[in-house]
């Protein structure tokens, strides 16, 4: 699909309409205190105009979330954790439905698995509106952004394909970093340590400044912020070194009637991997690694301009979003469980380079006006993307890269898609809401292999996907809300070929059909409570049979499954019977299990799905003693916060063999439960604070990720059947100073 001219017009089309603009809509100012804010800064009427959620592909509309069909989360600075999470993934931990596991034993790669999918591909993340997954199996090379550059992120559940197309089954996280401040000048920084050998630091500048410079009579604003994170980690070779910055400019148009923006945000970081131990090694030296030169280098830059602006007395929004992103991955991976067959390296090392562009152009057009108690919101766009992948990968023992090594892997691929959106709302009195969208994509990918060209590949997909919802308001204190969404997810590069391996012609698209219902309650400015339930029915599902041999592919490939299915409820509780004092609880069961099969494989019908548990609790609170009553002391913060994450099958239980199942025992099928429990003593007077905190409070030994699986006999595992698994971390103190100046 050529989709060059097609970008021109639309570029030529956005700024022929928005030049100069300037900020049009941005999330209101009032802070949540769910979970632990600076509870003097939080209004009364926060609770009838709660924080908003981007209710469209650009955030040209923004919709309370008492408003939207589905159950949201969002979180500002302010919330405790927001202000003192390490990685995104952390500060959304306490809400309910999402699970955290960590595959790879570094603590800062941190997968998010959400309402039953066990793989981060499942979830769609945004950063200003730009996409940040993975050209390659939609996957998050984590961490983003470090999260003193985090104004607010909310997370919206279930299937999001009308609005974003393909992925995104079980959600999205739409994350807003720093914005300028309205005064000429703010300065800000930090720094912290941690008992793993930890140092972290930032500055950072921002600022509004009035327009002497031409007759336009808006606003200039300008942002910057850069850091250095370092960390021995809590295992052997568990390192992490990330250097980030952030820098954005704009112009805002007066009377907020349109801006434009300009930013560039670049992370450069250096993690080790130190893997998976047995069982066996994880009961007797947790911390140590059986791959001591597994890591990455990696580096990514995304350019991006966006643009906004009001016709027809704010009734009518044009917005636009370009952006670029590139990547660039150098990684060594150890093979533990089989040398390499071919050259004999034993354990078999390989050195992968990956290098990745990614294009967005989205233009969105919406028209919102009301006729007496009926209102209607309505808006259209197109999203075009395009992108290339080079992948290579070569043989590495002990480390070494030689001239002569083999290469496994010669790759190329170019995957293009373009999509049409438009959504509907229609609202009656303020009490009856009614929301309609659908999306149809078209979608190409290339692959070429420069080793194997037989393993070349050319192939289109195209789908449609509709969403509908309702949100009922019997009482000003009560929501009722419903909502069905369909989605799809084509094939991935690496699904499709993957490393070392032949090509799959077979896989076709996966498609999901997803129901829910549900209420919200707000009691008198001081209780609220979120009850829900949902069904998602899959068709076609991708997943990794180990059974399914075939000679191009002698360990396993990914099948479709005939269908699967993943339901559960989730209840959310706040309260705050006093400002100093405010606390929440969190419940999420969920059931995923493989419904039908299709022949040929080991997955049998019925069974549960793996690295899914079936109960998880959270539960914390936050403690102001002396808010109100000294001024000295107000800024004075106790927080406590535990997460249980309850039975779980290991990672690909579902196509697992009952012989191997047996062999390893318990350990086998469960991964057994843990609490994590997390303290916080703070204290914050005039712009400066200084806070201590202790992650894993009772030092609970844990792991967090489990796979069964054979060796066949290498320098690492002996020949057998393993249980392996992922240690979590032990308990951490962290020490750390914030401040400001404006």
């Amino acid at each position: 699909m050529k989709t060059g001219w097609i970008r021109s017009v639309c570029i030529l089309m956005a700024l022929g309409v928005l030049a100069p603009a300037a900020e049009a809509s941005s999330f209101k100012r009032a802070v949540s205190w769910l979970k632990g804010e600076k509870a003097e800064t939080a209004p009364a009427e926060m609770w009838a105009n709660p924080l908003t959620v981007t209710a469209s592909r650009l955030p040209s509309f923004v919709t309370p979330p008492s408003e939207m069909p589905a159950n949201v989360t969002v979180k500002e600075k302010g919330d405790v954790s927001v202000d003192y999470a390490r990685t995104f993934q952390e500060s959304l931990q306490d809400a309910e439905g999402l699970h955290l596991y960590d595959a790879v034993g570094n603590g800062a790669d941190t997968t998010l698995a959400l309402r039953g999918f066990s793989e981060g591909s499942a979830v769609t993340v945004l950063v200003d509106g730009v996409r940040v997954n993975e050209l390659d199996g939609d996957a998050l090379a984590y961490p983003l952004l470090m999260m003193e550059d985090v104004e607010s992120l909310s997370l919206e559940r279930g299937s999001a394909s009308p609005v974003y197309g393909s992925g995104a089954f079980a959600g999205v996280v739409n994350i807003r970093s720093g914005r300028p401040s309205e005064k000429p000048l703010r300065l800000f920084g930090g720094t912290q340590w941690t008992s793993f050998h930890g140092l972290r630091a930032y500055q950072g500048a921002s600022g509004t400044l009035d327009d002497r410079l031409t007759s336009a009579g808006g606003r200039f604003q300008y942002y910057f912020r850069g850091g250095r994170s370092v960390s021995d980690g809590y295992r052997e070779n568990a390192e992490t070194r990330l250097t980030d910055f952030d820098f954005k400019t704009g112009y805002l148009l007066p009377d907020g009637d349109g801006r434009l923006e300009a930013g560039i945000k670049h992370m450069d970081d250096a993690i080790s991997n130190p893997g998976e131990l047995t069982f066996d090694q994880f009961q007797e030296r947790p911390w140590t690694s059986n791959k001591p030169l597994d890591g990455r280098k990696y580096k990514t830059t995304l350019i991006q301009l966006n643009a906004e602006k009001k016709f027809l007395d704010e009734r009518l929004f044009v917005s636009a979003l370009t952006s670029w992103r590139l990547n660039q991955q150098n990684f060594y991976a150890t093979t533990a469980t089989f040398p390499d067959f071919t050259s004999g390296s034993n354990p078999d090392t390989d050195f992968v380079t990956q290098k990745t562009r990614a294009s967005d152009m989205i233009w969105q057009a919406g028209y919102e006006d009301r006729w007496k108690r009926l209102g209607f919101r309505t808006l259209a766009g197109v999203e075009i993307r395009d992108g290339t992948e080079y992948a290579r990968e070569q043989d590495a023992f002990g480390g070494q890269v030689r001239p002569e090594a083999a290469q496994e892997t010669d790759r190329s691929s170019v995957p293009e898609s373009f999509g049409l959106f438009w959504q509907e709302r229609l609202s009656f009195s303020e009490k009856v809401f009614v929301h309609y969208g659908m999306r149809h994509d078209f979608h190409s990918l290339e692959i070429r292999d420069a080793l194997t060209p037989s393993n070349g590949l050319d192939e289109r997909w195209r789908d449609s996907s509709l969403s509908t919802g309702l949100v009922v308001k019997p009482f000003q204190s009560q929501e009722i809300f419903a909502n069905y969404a369909q989605g799809f997810r084509v094939p991935t590069i690496s699904e499709l070929v993957p490393f070392s391996s032949g090509v799959n012609r077979d896989l076709q698209p996966e498609t999901i059909g997803t129901y829910e219902a549900g209420t919200r309650w707000n009691y008198r400015e001081k209780a609220r409570l979120k009850f829900g339930y949902f069904l998602s029915d899959l068709t076609d599902e991708i997943v990794f049979d180990s059974s399914s041999v075939t000679a191009s592919a002698p360990f396993g490939r990914n099948i479709n499954i005939g269908s699967s299915r993943r339901d559960g409820f989730e209840t959310f509780a706040a309260f705050r019977p006093d400002p100093a004092w405010n606390f929440f609880a969190g419940h999420a069961w969920t059931r995923a299990v493989v419904r039908e099969t299709d022949g040929g494989g080991s997955l049998t019908d019925g069974r549960g799905l793996g690295q899914i548990p079936q109960n998880r609790f959270t539960l914390g609170g936050v403690l102001q003693p002396f808010l109100g009553r000294d001024e000295t002391l107000a800024g004075l913060k106790l927080g406590l916060d535990g997460v249980f994450t309850g039975k779980q099958h290991p990672t690909a239980y579902e196509s697992a063999s009952e012989a191997s199942l047996d062999a390893v025992g318990g350990a086998a099928h469960r991964i057994r439960r843990y609490t994590v429990w997390n303290f916080l003593f703070s204290y914050a007077w005039r712009g400066k604070e200084a806070y201590f905190r202790i992650n894993n409070l009772f030092d609970e030994r844990y792991y967090s990720r489990s796979v069964t699986a054979a060796s066949f006999g290498t320098a690492i595992y002996p020949a057998g059947t393993y249980a392996f698994v992922v240690p979590g971390a032990p308990r951490e103190f962290v020490l750390g100073f914030k401040w400001l100046f404006e």
